[in-house]
Order: C-alpha cells, then sequence, then structure tokens
C-alpha cells in the first residue's frame, strides 16, 4: 500500500512537470501529434502501476523520450509550414465570403447542425451574419461576422517569409501579383515580411 501511495505522489509530481514542460498551449489549442503523445504517456504510467514488465524507470525513459519527440516536432512545425501543414492539418472555410462551402461540410462530414451548434457557441443565431467560418485544425470553429469583417480573406498572404499559395489562389491572384504589389510598399523581397494579409483597403504588411 504505501509503495503504492509513493509511486502515485511520485507519478503525479512527474506528469505534472512534464506537462509544463509540453506546457505553452491550452488543451483545446492541442494538436494531434500532441494529445497521441499525452495518451501514450497516460498508458505507460498506467503500466508501470499495474505491471511488473515495465518498471517506473522504464516508465521515466520512455516518455521523456515523448516529450523529446514533441519539443522536436514543435520546433520543425515553427520553422516550416510544410511540416506543420503535414502534422497538424490545415483550416478548412465551412463559410466563405457568406457562403456555405458544402463540399468541404461532406469531405469534413460535417453537417449543417454541427454548423448551427457551433454558431450559437459564439452567439450568433443565423448564418446570413457570417462572412468566414473556418474549421480549425483543433475542432473549433473561428466565425467572423459580416460588419466586423475588414479582409478579402481571413489568412495570412506571407507569413515569416513564405507565401502562402492556397489564400493566393483563393483571391484569385499568383506570387507575381503578391511580389510587385509588395515592391510598391517598398518591400523588394516576401522573405522581408513577418506578416502581410490582404484588407479591403489594401495590403497591409508587417516586415521582420
Amino acid at each position: 500500500m504505501i509503495k503504492i501511495f509513493i509511486l502515485s505522489v511520485f507519478i503525479y509530481i512527474y506528469l505534472t512537470i512534464l506537462l509544463r514542460l509540453i506546457g505553452k498551449k491550452e488543451f483545446s489549442q492541442l494538436n494531434v501529434f500532441d494529445f497521441v503523445v499525452f495518451l501514450i504517456i497516460s498508458e505507460i504510467m498506467t503500466m508501470s502501476l499495474e505491471t511488473h514488465e515495465l518498471t517506473v524507470i522504464d516508465s521515466v525513459i520512455a516518455t521523456i523520450t515523448l516529450i523529446v519527440l514533441d519539443r522536436l516536432e514543435s520546433i520543425l512545425t515553427i520553422h516550416s509550414k510544410k511540416i506543420r501543414d503535414l502534422l497538424e492539418g490545415t483550416p478548412c472555410y465551412i463559410i466563405f465570403h457568406g457562403k456555405i462551402q458544402y463540399d468541404h461540410m461532406k469531405k469534413l462530414r460535417y453537417s449543417i447542425d454541427d454548423l448551427c451548434h457551433h454558431l450559437r457557441v459564439n452567439n450568433i443565431d443565423s448564418v446570413s451574419k457570417v462572412e468566414y467560418a473556418v474549421l480549425e485544425t483543433n475542432g473549433s470553429l473561428s466565425v467572423i461576422e459580416k460588419d466586423q469583417s475588414i479582409t478579402n480573406i481571413p489568412d495570412a498572404l506571407v507569413c515569416d517569409g513564405s507565401i502562402n499559395e492556397v489564400a493566393l489562389k483563393m483571391l484569385n491572384k499568383d506570387r507575381q501579383w503578391l511580389i510587385d504589389e509588395l515592391k510598391k510598399k517598398g518591400i523588394h523581397s516576401y522573405h522581408e515580411v513577418l506578416y502581410c494579409i490582404m484588407e479591403k483597403q489594401g495590403l497591409y504588411v508587417i516586415k521582420k
């Protein structure tokens, strides 16, 4: 009994420290990789209590390995949008310019009832009020109402020196158009740009 009590206290303190190391995110913001890491850590620590095949030391080594992998994943996704999109997925428009994107909903198995529920959660009682609704990679729905929208698309065209080709395509623009527009603002390379978005009055740009 005493051994179980001591092990339980140790695991509680240990897992608390691990969660602090992963930390920096609310649980609602966890990506798929983080969620899988949490599930595996939980299973490993449970096995160390319930069986003799896996010692506490083995569990600590295994969980530290997972934490290192999680931190590496975070570093890679920060520095590479392609890797970030591959591991975390990409947001998807459910409503774009006030129109429901039913094809997207079918692919995601996202129903009208789901949409109405999430709109009500955002204190919106009708689709007619919505300019953009984006299903985020964590499953939440981000909603921008028509009277609050100041952009042609609520996606960055350039993010940390990388061009968002998908956003450009949705605007019916190409890379050369963006480069020309940036030059008009005295920016000779998109690599100099930290953030750029297309507002209704023109490009809004923040340099690095």
